[in-house]
């Protein structure tokens, strides 16, 4: 067997009599797109027994969590023949193919998420190959995002045009093996599949499967495009006023049912906060699986933002419905509590549908964790939840407040199944987690009935982006909800995500995690009033918008250069190879843009692997915060850098494709040693359309630290 998960043999037994119908049936993408839409069967652990599993570009330095250094390195990438965030390379017919998805046995590939390679250019010219059961001949090839972005061999929304992303939920079936691979260096990427366990029987995917397909797959697509939940059942309803500090509860019939359908509805959000102190809350069979704030619950995130799932709707006049079934044998019971110190008015009806309970039927879970303030250094994993015993998770919603405008999701995410040592999902930051990439620019509204974005920096569905501008301060919620990616546990389950921001600074983190479970399952999610009450306050973004409004380009690119120490003025404690350091002045090259006096220096002849060491003086016996200011140009490299021996942010690429200014490269904040500061400048390669790995660093500025 690929894994053990013990099940007594009456249970077994008593799931096959109960689903005759799945029990006989193989797996094959027809089953696999019926069970898609299917959300009785969500409820019900897997027939078919299988571990979700995850190939991505992760950095393969990232070991153990005993090696912070390398656990929390995150060039997550691939563009040259430097990087090695993939299997291995193999020649093919004459040509050379990346693999980056290996897998041994039955199984299914059910999500890939593929980013664009240029955050301003969209597409991709990489040629993806599927090569299935050990064919020599893939079964799927073209250009990646042509066929899966929705508009192509796969529809929407099986595909999709994500924020700067091509995403795909179309399964892959495979009953032996599956390799895929790329033409070229395959950038970031994530690979999500089942690893069935060996007596399952899977049919392995074909083309004339897929024509075959056509009438279940536009089916498919229109369901998930029109989530409406049954309408039979006995509904329940509750109208109250509630006031501050109280709840109000409603009992639903006693009997084996589920909810199959539940909406509520406040009566003002002119209080964005509200959606965070008013909390549901949900019992079944005398247990509570739910406590969730409504905002983290439904998927709005603080305020009321619009969006539109396949579990789950918030529509703009403030009804909130979501479309979990929700199972239990005797009794269940739903309250709302006002956390908060003003009466609200809460609108609420649940529809109660017939459930025959079984061996397999599990209770669905919510829960919530906050935290303010979140320190971004040094670098740390966040954890959602941890469960024990036996379950299935489905989904998550993460709201962050960002005090700076530069991006802060390149966290990945981190989940451990069933005790593993080493996460069987490493994955390659936390825009990628929810299906959408280049974070620092795609601060905009999307919604997919998956995941979304309802909220980023100021935008929503009522008020989209206009421009192109990097600002990312502020509150940004992100959803994800699982449907053939749901994640089964036999014993446990573990899902950390990195905080890892480009800026050392406090942020505010909140999350809504869902999952099914059995009776002796278990969480360390407990409810969190103090916390919830705990709305991190929203940064001055007026400064910001102020300078957008005068020059855009300055909003992004202009310094503060207070406190500055001009590079040419600092000692060189040591330089490797035949490093020359060149003061420019340049005004007199008649280039556009900010630098502290108008001059860099320029570091020449510069090659891959040397290193230069230069001696900043402090200007205070206490801790500074220290920024870089530095150039981008057609000829520049990328830099590894570090202060008094200590990382400080990730690889920076300085190439562009014309002489600017470098955006603030945050150096953290560190106390002096011996009244100064050591920066260690690494040169570790260069951007594959760079025509050279010079660089030019303009100046340090410090500050008191906060």
């Amino acid at each position: 067997m690929r894994y053990l998960v013990p099940i007594a043999m009456c249970a077994i037994l008593s799931c096959a009599t109960a689903f005759p119908s799945v029990a006989d049936e193989s797996v094959t993408t027809q089953s696999l797109l019926r069970e898609m839409t299917d959300r009785d069967r969500v409820a019900h652990y897997p027939q078919h027994d299988f571990r979700l599993k995850q190939a991505s570009s992760y950095n393969r330095a990232s070991k153990t969590p005993d090696d912070p250094k390398g656990w929390f390195d995150n060039f997550d990438r691939s563009t040259n023949d430097t990087h090695k965030n993939y299997v291995r390379v193999e020649e093919n017919d004459g040509r050379k193919e990346y693999v980056v998805m290996e897998d041994e046995g039955a199984g299914a590939i059910t999500r890939f998420w593929v980013p664009w390679k240029n955050q301003l250019k969209p597409g991709s010219d990489m040629v993806i190959r599927f090569y299935l059961d050990g064919s020599s001949e893939p079964v799927i090839e073209g250009n990646m995002f042509e066929l899966f972005q929705g508009k192509g061999l796969i529809p929407f929304p099986l595909a999709h045009e994500s924020l700067r992303s091509a995403v795909s939920f179309f399964p892959i079936p495979y009953a032996k093996n599956c390799k895929v691979t790329m033409s070229d260096h395959p950038f970031f990427f994530q690979f999500t599949y089942r690893e069935y366990d060996e007596d399952v029987a899977v049919k392995t995917f074909s083309m004339e499967d897929f024509t075959a397909a056509k009438p279940l797959i536009d089916t498919t697509c229109q369901k998930l495009l029109n989530p409406n939940a049954s309408a039979a059942g006995e509904v329940v309803n509750m109208k109250e006023t509630i006031g501050g500090g109280n709840e109000q509860s409603v009992s639903l019939p006693a009997r084996e049912a589920a909810i199959t359908s539940l909406s509520l509805k406040l009566g003002s959000y002119e209080d964005p906060n509200v959606t965070r102190h008013v909390v549901l809350k949900i019992s079944f069979d005398d247990k509570e699986t739910v406590w969730c704030p409504i905002g983290d619950f439904f998927g709005s995130g603080i305020g009321l933002n619009p969006l539109q799932g396949w579990y789950r709707t918030v529509n703009a006049d403030g009804t909130m419905t979501c479309r979990w079934v929700m199972p239990y044998k005797n009794n269940a019971k739903i309250s709302v509590v006002n956390l908060g110190d003003v009466p609200v008015s809460v609108d609420f009806s649940a529809t109660i549908g017939d459930w025959k309970w079984d061996s397999r039927s599990m209770y669905f879970h919510a829960g919530w964790r906050g935290q303010y303030p979140v320190p971004t250094r040094p670098y740390s994993d966040w954890n959602y939840v941890t469960l024990q015993g036996r379950g299935v998770y489905v989904g998550d919603t993460l709201t962050i407040m960002n005090p700076v405008e530069r991006w802060w999701g390149e966290g990945d995410e981190k989940i451990f199944v069933d005790g593993e040592s080493f996460p069987s999902i490493f994955g390659t930051g936390t825009e990628d987690y929810y299906a959408y990439s280049w974070g620092g620019r795609s601060t905009d509204f999307y919604e997919h009935p998956f995941h979304g974005q309802p909220f980023s920096h100021k935008y929503n569905k009522l008020n989209r982006k206009t421009g192109n501008e990097k600002n990312t301060q502020g509150f940004s919620t992100e959803t994800r909800t699982r449907a053939l990616d749901t994640m089964p546990f036999g014993s446990s389950l573990k899902l950390d995500m990195e905080v890892w921001s480009w800026t050392d600074c406090d942020m505010g983190y909140g999350v809504g995690t869902y999952w099914y479970g059995f009776a002796d399952t278990t969480s360390n999610r407990k409810p969190e009033p103090v916390e919830a009450l705990n709305v991190p306050p929203l940064p001055d973004m007026s400064a910001a918008e102020s300078a957008a409004k005068t020059s855009p380009k300055a909003a992004s690119n202009a310094a503060d250069f207070k406190g500055a120490v001009e590079c040419e003025k600092m000692e060189v404690v040591s330089k490797s190879g035949k490093v020359v350091l060149k003061p420019q002045n340049l005004r007199k090259l008649k280039l556009k843009g900010s630098w502290n006096l108008d001059t860099h220096v320029l570091f020449k002849d510069a090659q891959v692997g040397d290193v230069v060491e230069l001696r900043i003086p402090a200007s205070s016996p206490s801790a500074q915060k220290l920024v870089l200011h530095a150039t981008k140009s057609y000829d520049f490299g990328i830099l590894r850098l570090s202060v008094n021996g200590k990382p400080v942010a990730a690889d920076v690429d300085l190439y562009a494709a014309k002489p600017v200014p470098s955006e603030t490269i945050e150096l953290g904040t560190s106390d002096p040693v011996k009244s100064s500061y050591v920066l260690r400048v690494e040169l570790v390669g260069k951007n594959p359309q760079s025509k050279g790995a010079f660089f030019g660093l303009d100046c340090v500025t410090l500050s008191p630290a906060q």
